[in-house]
């Protein structure tokens, strides 16, 4: 047995089956799957014997609730594997995880495998980068203080022979024990090696309470001052025992800096993690518990040096570390901020949930001051914390006034329910106000219930058009509300009138006031994707936000679409400044140098790169209904230094650039002010994250390659704010004229030549219910060209009904025979694109591929097969699945339930909306549209 992957699980049910697809369909072979379940109330057991019937190499052992420890120890009493992996029940792992960790403990002959891991939530994936230069190594060190950044399990790979022979088990205390066991194993291994891979997907959901790490009690406190007493005296004694030339720690620490500064690590993280994540709960903390944390961090500052107690210090600078505060009216007279918070009892819902995230702030000076009228709702709740002061008060602008009038804090912030505060958002800005001393900041605002970024984005105008220098500006009432604000109390004191209310002053604010705005995603709007507009917008403003979003018809001229030549300057690249002083960097310089101040013709042209020779989709589609003077350049990436002179002298002579991709001329230099450049983009909708939003390149990069964009065309009205955002560039600029390439979908006669070509080379296919399979690639096991579904075709030929063929039109860069042999009723088609097989299809079955916009044109069913829905990239715009026009399928025998069911083949008011929403641009029109603009733009009608 190469690996025992040992799994303890505790009311796990919720997002139990996620992780469990997730091991048991890894890529190594010869593997044991042990989960213990530790005594669960939900249905957690229930899902593992599930599991346990499938899977031959699957275990349960059913025991009662003893503790993490306990479970896994009992994993590791049955384990047979050559090398140990612990996971957790709600984390996610790579599908090739195992197989190269165990390669790289086989080829390196290491005793250890560290490897990369990143942390996920409902909004985004954080990239653990700490860990970098540790993976990097072949050989890592033991005394590493790199190894000290993360205690997990999960990310390391461990030598079963190792932990037996030391008789290594985890402690029996419930924080911070794979800490104790996982540097204790460290201290007994003579190589450790790294793997430059992200391994796991580490699950850490806002809000969500039940997670282990957010509920502190007295006890973790205890524990976890315990689990740092053990490995700091295994740290000394390992020391000791590798350094016998030194007889005590003492010696140690007078006579071996390194060594010194390893232990000066240990506590340094302990102090952190005591402050950050113990004391930060304060006010759900009995006295004597705090009593105990303080002393602890006493007498650890003791110890360290003071480089290191400034370091935390520094980190911290809310507290003072030799004067700790457990008091509690002591704590609400030294706070540094005042959150006030209105509510109603028909608000409730919305209202605790607000409160919850202010209750939850890693930073402790935070009195929270409510109206009386809610102090039974709180009670209720079960939510109710010393640091909240209830305040008689009939309105919200009373409320305000009060807490303003009243407050002792430095700083103040006035909440709104339907805002959510991130739990270290108050500790952010804070250190904000420390490093900048302003008189307010703005945080922008985030989404909590949809991906489009238009709240966002909303911010980021308000934002501009000030860090542009245009002062107060209509702009501004994009950005018309307080509770993304934290404001200076005096400040606020200083404005405010009797004539106004509060939130009527932010003009006011912006006006008199120095401020800064961040973008740290700490502050997050929780309500429904449409009802954004209406909250921040005012009397006076609503016209102005109905007017911004109008998709209002312009044409080249239009001042609109004209490029902004500071905007554009301040993002592009200096040419002068290439990092690389390579040959190929030098001819773009030579070539920009060269063209850039020739006369612009009045000639279109239309550059790609997706292509060698010819245009493809978009542009293809566009080019015939373009008039006069147009020249094509298409030629993939990279180009040779006679095609980079090409395409930088038709950039720079031509007075109409067409594009469906990225040029990265582009990002060099600055176009003359007659020259406009249409970003056509190649895909419909918006579904994979692009742009900033998803780049490989640095982002920098990124935004200077659509930096000059003065049209961008789209589906879709509703997707114009997603393309605003990736590309950086003013709403305005991106129109819904459609996709060039859809046109075809409402051209009956050239609909039915492309049937009848299809018929002729698969007369099989007519009269049939053919149904097409059109799955995206994955970057996974040997590559994009390698595509192999989980899906066994003897038994899916076995179940299609009599009159249905299945085919399966691979995306081009899949190369290999994805179906094992030949059948009548499943084939492999590459002759013909999918787009053409779409117009003799009745149903499409795809899993996360854009064709699902194209496909919605023709009003005909959509299954989604998603068997790795599990652990398939996260970074989409559309709210998957909720958004798609059908539904979802995670293995064989459910999809082969769709197939079968002639029910399926009606649409549901899933589908209209999805159309409405994606691709109301698209009616057949898009090339007379665009073209006319083009047309008129160089004179000729």
């Amino acid at each position: 047995m190469k690996i025992s992957v040992i799994i303890a699980a505790y009311n796990a049910e919720k997002y139990l089956v996620e992780t469990l697809q997730s091991v048991v369909n890894q890529t190594l072979d010869d593997y044991e799957i042990i989960t213990i379940n530790d005594g669960s109330k939900d249905g957690t057991l229930d899902i593992l014997k599930e599991y346990e019937k499938e899977y031959p190499n699957f275990t349960v052992i059913s025991k009662e609730n003893g503790g993490v420890s306990a479970a896994r120890n009992d994993g590791l009493n049955v384990a047979q594997g050559k090398y140990v992996y612990f996971y957790d029940a709600d984390d996610i792992l790579e599908l090739e995880a195992l197989e190269k960790m165990y390669e790289a403990a086989e080829n390196n002959k290491a005793e250890l495998v560290i490897a990369g891991y990143d942390m996920f939530d409902q909004y985004k994936t954080t990239e653990v980068k700490e860990l970098n230069s540790l993976l990097e190594l072949e050989k890592i060190d033991k005394y590493d203080t790199d190894i000290l950044k993360t205690f997990s399990l999960t990310n390391k790979l461990f030598r079963r022979d190792i932990i037996e022979k030391y008789n290594l088990r985890l402690p029996p205390i419930s924080y911070s024990e794979d800490g104790v066991f996982s540097m204790n194993y460290v201290y007994h291994v003579t190589k450790i090696t790294g793997l430059e891979m992200v391994v796991t997907h580490y699950r850490r959901m806002i809000g969500d309470t039940n997670a282990a790490t957010q509920n502190i009690s007295d006890s973790k406190v205890e524990d976890y001052i315990e689990a740092h007493r053990l490995i700091l005296q295994a740290a000394r004694d390992s020391i000791l025992r590798d350094f016998p030339k030194y007889k005590s720690i003492n010696q140690v620490r007078a006579e071996d800096k390194e060594l010194t500064e390893y232990l000066n690590r240990i506590i340094y993280k302990e102090l952190n993690i005591l402050i950050k994540q113990f004391y930060s709960k304060f006010w759900s903390l009995k006295k004597s518990t705090i009593e105990k944390i303080k002393d602890e961090i006493l007498e650890k500052i003791e110890i360290l040096d003071l480089q290191n107690a400034s370091l935390v210090a520094d980190e911290n600078p809310d507290i003072s570390l030799y004067n700790i505060i457990t008091d509690e009216e002591e704590m609400k007279e030294n706070a540094h901020f005042t959150a006030v918070l209105y509510g109603k009892e028909n608000d409730e819902e919305q209202f605790i949930k607000c409160l919850d995230s202010l209750a939850n702030q890693n930073l402790v000076g935070v009195n929270i001051v409510l109206p009386e009228s809610m102090k039974k709702i709180v009670e209720d709740n079960d939510c109710f914390q010393k640091n909240m002061i209830f305040i008689e008060a009939q309105s919200e602008e009373e409320l305000f006034r009060k807490a303003l009038e009243t407050t002792k804090t430095r700083y103040i912030t006035f909440c709104d329910s339907k805002i959510l505060y991130s739990n270290n958002t108050f500790k952010y800005v804070f250190k904000r106000f420390i490093k900048t001393h302003k008189d307010f900041l703005i945080e922008l605002i985030y989404h909590t219930n949809f991906n489009e970024p238009q709240p966002v984005y909303l911010n980021r105008i308000a934002q501009e058009s000030v860090m542009n220098e245009v002062g107060y500006n209509d702009n501004l009432c994009m950005d018309y509300t307080l509770a993304n604000k934290f404001f200076d109390v005096h400040f606020v004191r200083e404005i405010i009138t009797d004539k106004k209310g509060i939130k009527e002053h932010i003009e006011d604010f912006y006006k008199k006031g120095c401020y800064t705005f961040f973008n740290d995603g700490i502050v997050h709007f929780d309500g429904k994707e449409r009802e954004f507009i209406s909250f921040i917008e005012h009397d006076g403003s609503t016209e102005y936000i109905k007017k911004y979003f109008e998709d209002a018809q312009v044409d080249l001229n239009s001042e609109d679409l004209a490029m902004n030549p500071g905007e554009a300057l301040v993002k592009l690249q200096d040419i002068s400044n290439f990092k690389e002083k390579t040959f190929v960097n030098n001819v773009i310089k030579f070539a920009i140098e060269r063209y850039k101040t020739k006369e612009v013709i009045n000639r279109t042209l239309f550059i790609s790169v997706r292509k060698n020779g010819e245009l493809e989709g978009n542009a293809k589609a566009l080019y015939p209904y373009v008039k006069g003077d147009k020249v094509i350049f298409a030629k993939q990436l990279p180009h040779n230094p006679l095609q980079i002179l090409k395409a930088v002298k038709l950039i720079c002579t031509s007075k109409v650039i067409v594009t469906d991709d990225y040029v990265k001329y582009l990002r060099y230099f600055d176009l003359k002010p007659e020259q406009r450049v249409i970003q056509l983009w190649h895909a419909c909708g918006a579904f994979k994250k692009f742009g900033q939003r998803g780049t490989n390149l640095e982002i920098r990069t990124d935004l200077a390659t659509h930096a000059q964009y003065n049209l961008v065309s789209v589906s879709g009205a509703e997707v114009r704010p997603i393309y605003a955002d990736a590309f950086d560039i003013d709403l305005k600029k991106v129109k819904a004229l459609g996709v060039p390439r859809t046109d075809e979908f409402f051209d009956k006669k050239l609909i039915e030549q492309k049937r009848e070509a299809i018929y002729k080379a698969y007369p099989e296919l007519k009269g049939k219910f053919v149904i097409i399979y059109a799955p995206t690639f994955r970057d996974e096991g040997e590559g994009r060209s390698q595509f192999n579904p989980k899906i066994d075709f003897d038994r899916l030929s076995e179940k299609l009904l009599p009159n249905q063929q299945f085919i399966i039109c691979p995306h081009p860069v899949m190369k290999n025979d994805i179906v094992p042999k030949k059948y009548d009723n499943i084939k492999v088609v590459r002759d013909f694109s999918t787009n053409d097989f779409m117009f003799v299809s009745d149903m499409l079955i795809t899993d996360y591929s854009s064709v699902i916009f194209e496909y919605a044109l023709l009003k005909k069913p959509i299954g989604f097969f998603c068997y790795d829905l599990a652990i398939y990239d996260r970074g989409f715009y559309l709210n998957y699945p909720d958004d798609l026009p059908g539904e979802v399928y995670e293995n064989q025998e459910q999809l082969e339930e769709f197939l079968q069911d002639s029910e399926n083949t009606k649409l549901t008011e899933k589908y209209d909306t999805f159309i409405k929403k994606y691709m109301s641009g698209c009616d057949g029109h898009s090339c007379e549209r665009l073209a006319g603009l083009i047309n008129s733009y160089v004179g000729r009608k």
